[in-house]
């Protein structure tokens, strides 16, 4: 009688590898899937974030100028960045020395004057900037009085 030396020993059978390497496969594509997804949230967020920043630099701007260094009727001036840079200078030195890639954004500064309503001596201050061929875009508004 010849005793089988494998009868007693455990272990794992053909089957069940492939079920697990089927399942960690699954997991694996899944966890890719999410990689694709976060990274293009964060170009998403970097859009988003530059739009804000130009926004915020023209509106800062108009606050310095005050109520009389603004256009005293309404109207709506519009700065396309199809070149590089966007903070260049007419001489071609740099406004704040950042050296941040503006191109393919719109900027729309609209100012609407107010001598009575909604509230005597104010305009509104509208910066809205748009990219991705204008289908996307940030507005920020503020009121500034006498």
């Amino acid at each position: 009688m010849i005793k089988s030396h494998f009868s007693n020993e455990k272990g794992f059978t053909l089957l069940e590898i492939l079920i697990a390497i089927t399942i960690l496969s699954v997991g694996l594509l899944a966890l890719a899937e999410m990689t694709v997804y976060v990274i293009r949230s964060n170009a998403v967020g970097n859009k988003i974030t530059k739009a804000t920043v130009l926004a915020q630099d023209k509106l800062e701007g108009i606050k310095r100028l005050g109520y009389s260094g603004i256009s005293a009727t309404d109207n709506t001036v519009t700065e396309a960045y199809n070149s590089i840079y966007a903070d260049i200078n007419a001489n071609g030195s740099y406004d704040s020395g950042i050296d941040v890639n503006y191109y393919g954004y719109k900027r729309e500064t609209s100012i609407q004057v107010y001598p009575t309503n909604p509230i005597k001596d104010t305009k509104k201050v509208t910066v809205k900037v748009y990219w991705d061929s204008d289908n996307r875009s940030v507005s920020l508004s503020t009121m500034i009085g006498k």
